[in-house]
């Protein structure tokens, strides 16, 4: 509130005493805060009031000017609140102007001066007292912004720009200074385009009374044609901008080049018209036509031009030697030496296809199971509306179930074959004609593989005893390695100590297995095309005497004396097994129920012979020999070339019906039950007869079921004096008659019967090592 003269007496009369008592030393050691002002805008001077201790408050403010010791402007508090204080003012034109605010944050209290004028300039200080503190004195120094002089813009060449700047060119250097002088504080000069700031960078020092700033680009973009740039001058920021506008003018290079007429099929029997089109360049471009890297002079040019684009029309006429050249259309700012931009094409003229086949999947020879690609390559004008493949003079079809897809020029093979290979040819047709091109060769090579048949195969082997094993493969071309190896339970192993025969195809192994656990034998081979892929693989199998047959069954006994003798295959000990069936006349002895020594028994007499012994590939025997009303013993066991199996199957006390036994049962005959009347024989009989009508009837339907093998007959009747090696048996096996050793060593095994034979029995080993050969027989005895 503003009081009355009284109180204004005393209140000058303190501040006057304590005025006195302020010397003009102590008014030098306050620091110095500067505050900036424009003439004629409003400015604040702080003055911090903060007790120094929260208990205390302020009880008077006093505002000075410069020196002088009469107060511009006093606050006081004492006795009350701060915000309700008494302001007093100098009647002078500053006090007038003059207002302390009073913030609710103490230390944001201030002087507020309207309208600031260059009187005002100079130094002011805020002494603050307190109720029980010290006195505390704040100085601020209130400067005021002069502005600087309007700028000037110079070219590179020193020459001020009074109108228009440039012109420049696009991609080279751009330069222009902007100078000011005077201002305070030194101004910052600018340069801006459309409102971005260009450089900011003041090149001269503050201390100089010219402020320079030289725009530098060292590449004059596109985006600055047509723009206004402008350098700003400003001493500070409240001050605002001076500000020098000038128009930029910038020459551009075509940047665009385009020959819009579709690039159809030239006719060299009429005018064709060609459109060019052009932009981006100033001044607009120039156009120019080339054929062949050889300009067009004769020929009928128009040209269209606005401020921005050109387009350029020309009449061509080809010839058909003009068929795959280039046409340029080339654009050029006459002021851009040497440099242009340019659009061609290749120009068609029509003329029948020209083909010829090529592999486009690498070179030939090609690899079985690689995907082939054959191209047809064409030139021709217009391009080929059909295409055909041919192989070895035949139409190829499309097949994607088989791999084989001809679409249009291209021909394609998934997993190739050997079959595949041969003579591959194309057939293209245009407007103008059908071409054939000529054949191109394709052959098919492929790493080795196992032959057919040899994939796997099983050895039986015994420790310490040499073997000899076969591996065939087929390869395009020739094997140029075979490399065996074995697997045991320390790994695979290559084989050392063996001895390996190579031909063509085939590797022969001469092998002695030891006593190490060997599981198997792998053959690999290797040629140009590379290392096979599975290697042909021999099981090793431990030989072991085979077990002897089991569920052996006697049927079809008929008054004739055949009989059947079937039996259940046990185990083969590892080797393939043969099986043998001796036949005893026990009715030779004068007592049928005699126990009948067998031969194979190792106490038996050297001259036991049995009446005969039948050899088969399977347990099942059919015997035609033997006599009605005689008893028999059957012996069935099973060889291979590690042994016989122990004991053999024993059949006892058999006998084949006699003409008077005629449908009686076998336990009937047996039993000699010859006190039977004859109603029972006859009813008997009967019965038998139609049991045994409904067996050859079932036994007919499923033998034409059963699959034949076609066997060499031999003969029954061995030479006399035929020596045959009896090794493989045990100790226990001693030596018979000719006849008896021919029909166990038959010399004259047939190769056709034992492979025959063989791929009926998967089950046993391919390769039997041994000294013995059994002839696969359902011996008719």
């Amino acid at each position: 509130m503003r009081l009355g003269n009284g109180y204004l007496y005393l209140t000058l009369a303190a501040v006057v005493h304590t005025a006195l008592a302020y010397s003009h030393a102590d008014f030098q050691k306050v620091p110095t805060k500067v505050v900036w002002a424009v003439t004629g805008r409003d400015v604040e001077l702080p003055c911090d009031v903060t007790p120094p201790l929260p208990s205390d408050a302020v009880s008077m403010v006093f505002w000075f000017k410069d020196t002088t010791g009469t107060p511009l402007y006093s606050l006081d508090a004492r006795g009350g609140a701060l915000n309700t204080a008494s302001h007093l003012t100098m009647s002078d034109d500053l006090g007038t102007r003059s207002y302390f605010i009073t913030d609710e944050n103490p230390s944001r209290a201030r002087l507020k001066i309207h309208r600031v004028t260059h009187e005002d300039e100079g130094v002011f200080r805020c002494r603050v007292d307190f109720t029980n503190s010290p006195t505390r004195n704040f100085k601020v120094n209130l400067t005021l912004v002069v502005q600087p002089s309007t700028p000037k813009i110079f070219d590179a060449e020193g020459k001020e720009v009074k109108h228009e700047a440039g012109p420049f060119f696009e991609g080279q250097p751009l330069f222009l200074s902007c100078q000011t002088t005077g201002g305070k504080p030194p101004p910052r000069v600018t340069w801006w385009a459309n409102d971005t700031l260009l450089d900011g960078v003041v090149d001269t020092g503050r201390s100089a009374l010219t402020a320079v700033n030289q725009l530098v680009i060292p590449k004059a973009p596109r985006s600055l044609r047509g723009s206004r740039l402008e350098c700003r001058a400003s001493s500070m920021e409240i001050a605002g901008d001076i500000v020098r506008e000038v128009p930029i003018i910038i020459f551009l290079k075509p940047n665009k080049v385009k020959i819009v007429t579709p690039n159809e099929l030239l006719s060299s029997s009429k005018v064709e018209t060609v459109r060019c089109e052009t932009s981006g360049s100033y001044p607009p471009a120039k156009i120019s036509w080339s054929l062949d890297g050889k300009p067009i002079r004769n020929q009928v040019l128009t040209e269209e031009e606005t401020s921005t684009s050109t387009t350029s029309i020309l009449s061509l006429r080809t010839t058909p030697d003009d068929d795959g050249k280039d046409l340029v259309c080339r654009a050029s700012n006459p002021r851009f030496l040497g440099i242009y931009t340019e659009d061609r094409r290749q120009i068609h003229v029509a003329y029948p296809p020209k083909v010829v086949v090529r592999l486009d999947t690498g070179s030939s020879p090609v690899q079985e199971g690689a995907t082939v690609v054959l191209r047809c390559d064409c030139v021709a004008r217009p391009t080929p509306h059909n295409f055909n493949w041919y192989h070895n003079g035949y139409l190829i079809n499309y097949n994607e179930s088989a791999g084989i897809l001809p679409i249009d020029d291209l021909l394609t093979i998934n997993r190739i074959e050997i079959t595949s290979d041969g003579d591959y040819s194309c057939a293209a047709t245009n407007s103008e004609g059908e071409t054939y091109s000529a054949p191109l060769n394709i052959l098919v090579q492929y790493a080795p593989r196992c032959k057919k048949g040899y994939e796997t195969m099983r050895v039986g082997a015994v420790p310490f005893e040499s073997m000899v094993v076969h591996c065939h493969v087929d390869a395009l071309p020739e094997v140029t390695r075979f490399h065996w190896t074995y697997n045991t339970s320390r790994g695979v192993l290559p084989i050392q100590g063996g001895k390996m025969q190579n031909k063509i195809g085939v590797s022969t192994l001469h092998f002695t297995p030891g006593a190490m656990d060997i599981d198997s034998l792998q053959c690999w081979a290797t040629n140009h095309v590379g290392r096979q892929e599975t290697p042909c693989l021999f099981y090793i199998v431990q030989a072991h005497v085979p077990e002897p047959p089991s569920d052996c069954v006697i049927r079809n006994a008929t008054h004739g004396g055949g009989l059947e003798v079937s039996c259940t295959a046990g185990r083969d000990g590892g080797l393939r097994q043969s099986f043998v069936l001796e036949v005893d006349n026990l009715s030779g002895s004068g007592d049928a129920s005699a126990t009948v020594e067998t031969t194979l028994s190792d106490q038996g007499a050297e001259n036991a012979t049995p009446l005969y012994r039948v050899l088969g590939e399977t347990p099942i025997f059919r015997l035609h020999s033997l006599q009605p009303g005689h008893a028999y013993q059957l012996l069935v066991y099973a060889v291979n070339a590690k042994g016989r199996s122990n004991p053999p199957v024993m059949l006892t006390n058999i006998r084949v019906e006699t003409p008077l036994e005629n449908g009686l049962s076998r336990e009937m005959v047996n039993s000699s039950s010859i006190n039977l009347t004859l109603v029972l024989v006859i009813l008997a009989s009967a019965a038998m007869l139609l049991i045994l009508g409904i067996v050859v009837v079932a036994s007919i339907l499923v033998c034409r079921k059963r699959p034949e093998v076609v066997m060499r007959r031999r003969s029954s009747r061995p030479p006399d004096e035929l020596e045959l090696s009896e090794a493989g048996f045990n100790e226990g096996f001693h030596r018979r008659s000719a006849q008896y050793r021919a029909s166990v060593y038959n010399t004259e095994l047939d190769r056709e019967l034992d492979v025959t034979l063989n791929s009926q029995k998967p089950q046993g080993p391919d390769l039997i090592l041994s000294p013995v050969s059994f002839t696969q027989q359902n011996a008719q005895y």
